[in-house]
């Protein structure tokens, strides 16, 4: 018998935890898909981890670099 797909649930707003579900995520499926051998993946299960890791890139993409927040915040340190 096949190991079970793991659950989807809402994948959390933080970019640290979304990273930390999707990789966990990602392991369980692998495992699945490891045990299936010749079965195909499930479509909607390739849509989830595609949309999964869209959405992560996405966030590291609108994060600040943190070199540039250290400069901002020197800035306004020697403007003080």
């Amino acid at each position: 018998m096949a190991t079970p797909w793991p659950q989807v649930t809402a994948w959390p707003n933080d970019i640290r935890e979304h990273a930390i579900y999707l990789s966990d995520y990602l392991r369980k499926a692998l495992v699945c898909i490891d045990s299936a051998e010749d079965q195909p993946v499930p479509k909607p299960l390739v849509k989830t981890m595609i949309a999964a890791m869209s959405v992560l890139i996405a966030k590291f993409q609108n994060t600040p670099d943190v070199s540039a927040v250290m400069q901002a915040i020197t800035t306004i340190q020697s403007d003080l």
